[in-house]
């Protein structure tokens, strides 16, 4: 492996126990901006021929490839991989401008690189978008899709009222919304702004997502720049992809995805004004079992259909004249809306839904508060 000097472009794989699919994972980047990139893998606790076959690989398709190895504690996990990664292309890359990170198991499409670099000169992180390899998508066969176009159906609703509601989170509307390491890129000033990846085992993309939003920095969420996941159901992160999927399959009453919080505590902060930025991140004991979407799919429903009237008569709190000041509607109303699809449909599948705009949304349901908030 030679050191490059002008190399700007840095990819980082976290990796452990993937001889099998490391292989495909880089040659799915060979030929993509060759004389820019350098790919950096961080093996973590693994035991078998990762490291061999990568270096083969490289080796072969001549490829920038550095292989750092490290054993990480039980108290770390990907985050930390990701982390050491960032951190090693910083301090050895004096031309880096941008920073992508994908997995090991994951395959880029052929212009995953250019697309990024493409985006980043008008946004500070991009967000890609996730697709499941086609030759496995067989093992999906046995998911309920009435139960997977509940979840797409709730998810665009909740990204609605976060694009209108939230902070620096209108661009969200109408998008994936996702914010997977499978397929995350950075401007390397704003990677460093906030301080980089968490080192924790699990979600430290969204955290990160979170950060830059909060420190005021652009973020994209984009059907443009696509990598192609496994659908393995022995995962690498306890809480990542494959545990959502295998959790799909076995029709189980399994908890949704953690960005999508309980519905009456949504309208709630929404109405007060004190949501967070997106995505947020749902603590265990709030998060939303699939049985019970529909009824919070109504509640979303029944609230967003109040937004298509004045904003400051339908969800803002009154001041002592019985009104929501304009003051008020113009800080709070903004228009805008490991993640498994929902289906090609899911988003636009329509729930007709009948409310009472005279009967309150129940907001009395008490939830912890959630991360960065």
């Amino acid at each position: 492996m030679t050191a490059p000097t002008s190399k700007d472009i840095a990819i980082i794989i976290p990796a452990r126990n993937e001889a099998e699919r490391i292989g495909a994972c880089l040659r799915a980047l060979n030929g993509q901006f060759a004389s820019r990139v350098r790919i950096i893998l961080v093996l973590n606790n693994t035991d078998d021929e990762t490291h061999e076959v990568a270096l083969e690989t490289a080796s072969r398709l001549a490829l920038d490839v550095e292989i750092l190895e490290r054993v990480l504690t039980s108290e770390e996990g990907v985050g930390t991989a990701r982390r050491i990664g960032c951190d090693y292309a910083i301090g050895q890359m004096p031309h880096l401008q941008y920073l992508l990170t994908t997995d090991a198991d994951c395959v880029a499409a052929p212009d995953w690189i250019s697309r990024n670099i493409d985006l980043l000169q008008s946004a500070d992180a991009v967000c890609g978008k996730i697709e499941l390899l086609a030759s496995e998508k067989g093992v999906l066969d046995g998911m309920d899709p009435a139960l997977a176009t509940n979840e797409g159906q709730y998810r665009k609703l909740v990204q609605t009222v976060y694009a209108r509601y939230a902070p620096r989170s209108a661009d969200i509307d109408g998008t994936h919304g996702e914010a997977a390491g499978a397929s995350l890129a950075f401007r390397k000033t704003a990677y460093q702004l906030i301080g980089g990846f968490e080192t924790i085992k699990c979600g430290e993309d969204r955290q990160i997502i979170r950060a830059i939003r909060s420190a005021g920095r652009r973020v994209l969420h984009t059907d443009d720049a696509v990598v192609y996941a496994s659908c393995r159901l022995t995962g690498r992160a306890v809480g990542g992809m494959s545990d959502a999927l295998k959790a799909r399959i076995e029709g189980t009453d399994y908890l949704v995805d953690d960005c999508l919080p309980d519905a009456d505590w949504l309208v709630a902060n929404a109405r007060m004004g004190t949501l967070g930025v997106w995505p947020p991140i749902v603590p265990e004991s709030g998060r939303v079992h699939v049985r019970d979407l529909p009824r919070h799919i109504q509640t979303l429903n029944s609230f967003v259909s109040l937004i298509q009237v004045p904003i400051a008569e339908a969800a803002l709190p009154a001041t002592t004249e019985g009104r929501a000041s304009s003051q008020s509607a113009a800080l709070r109303y903004r228009r805008g809306p490991a993640c498994v699809p929902a289906g090609p449909t899911s988003q636009d599948s329509p729930v007709s839904v009948g409310f009472n705009t005279e009967q309150p949304i129940p907001t009395d349901r008490q939830m912890p508060p959630l991360k960065g908030e």
